[in-house]
């Protein structure tokens, strides 16, 4: 029986008056139109005033500013902007509030902290309810997800060198059947390499169904739901545990991973592709994501990255 590790690095941020931060910390934020995103932040500014509270705003050119500043941009790709227009001291605690920002900004800033050997915390707001009224049989499910951009890797994670043989390729399943089926039809990985991974639990109790479901049509076509593998939907540290397992399986094999699922599941992929960078490779499709696909706000949590990578041991 798996015991599940979260407790080791998982805190609930329950009550956020309660929440104190040190005194050298950076809390790392991005607005987008749900109330969520923000969430943390507003609260957290008030009660920690000895902290730095930056706002993040990403361009389409794959470059960032922070709000009230926004005539300085920096390319996510050039460590030295980035470690310029953050400021990350060696000695602070840098906290990454994935809620409200895109993947692209997610992993260099991530990556950035763990190169530098900076003391990293993740935290997520999890959505009360995703609104799901009927998915299509055929496509992007257009109540999450308006349309993707295309393959395209994550500033700072591009891959140069080709993998040794066929890699295993890892599928974080969402909800969204459409991008399971055009990620295939785009790379045309062997079907018997394909490793599903359903969040159960979810949210909700019924989101696996739903996810299921979603999935479906590419599930049965490569016959992938043989090797369906689980991880909890909203958890960072069980998804990496998963796929730090699926790598010491396999490990004479080389990995993708494809998340196109909850956020907790890609910051989990980012990381441990981050720390195992001669084996893995992170395929991301860009979405465009629907404005107000989520309503309230559900459980929020703070992950330990720094005591993870460190007790993993491969960092």
């Amino acid at each position: 029986m798996k015991i599940n590790s979260d407790y080791k690095y998982i805190a609930d941020w329950t009550v956020l008056d309660n929440i104190h931060l040190e005194s050298n910390a950076l809390y790392l934020y991005g607005g987008d139109p749900e109330d969520r995103s923000e969430h943390c932040a507003k609260q957290l500014e008030r009660t920690n005033p000895h902290c730095r509270f930056e706002n993040i705003i990403y361009y389409k050119d794959d470059t960032i500013a922070i709000k009230g500043n926004e005539d300085v941009r920096v390319l996510l790709s050039d460590s030295e902007q980035l470690d310029s227009l953050l400021g990350i001291q060696t000695d602070s605690i840098l906290y990454v509030d994935v809620t409200g920002l895109n993947c692209r900004v997610i992993a260099p800033i991530l990556k950035q902290a763990i190169d530098h050997n900076i003391e990293l915390r993740v935290v997520y707001v999890e959505p009360e309810t995703y609104k799901i009224e009927e998915f299509q049989k055929i496509g992007i499910h257009k109540d999450l997800c308006e349309s993707v951009e295309g393959i395209s890797p994550l500033p700072g994670m591009a891959r140069i060198v080709p993998h040794h043989g066929s890699p295993i390729f890892v599928v974080l399943l969402g909800f969204e059947g459409g991008r399971f089926s055009q990620i295939i039809q785009n790379q045309s990985p062997d079907y018997q390499n394909i490793f599903p991974v359903l969040g159960v639990p979810g949210y909700q109790i019924n989101y696996p169904y739903i996810s299921m479901w979603g999935n479906r049509y590419p599930l049965n076509n490569t016959k992938s739901w043989q090797k369906m593998q689980y991880a909890e939907a909203n958890s960072v540290v069980d998804i990496y545990m998963k796929l730090s397992q699926l790598g010491f399986d396999n490990r004479d094999s080389d990995m993708v991973v494809a998340p196109i699922g909850t956020k907790p599941h890609a910051v989990g992929a980012i990381l441990y592709a981050i720390c195992h960078p001669d084996k893995v490779e992170i395929l991301y499709d860009n979405p465009i994501r629907t404005v107000h696909r989520t309503e309230g706000i559900g459980r929020v949590s703070m992950c330990n990255v720094t005591k993870l990578i460190n007790d993993d041991g491969r960092a």
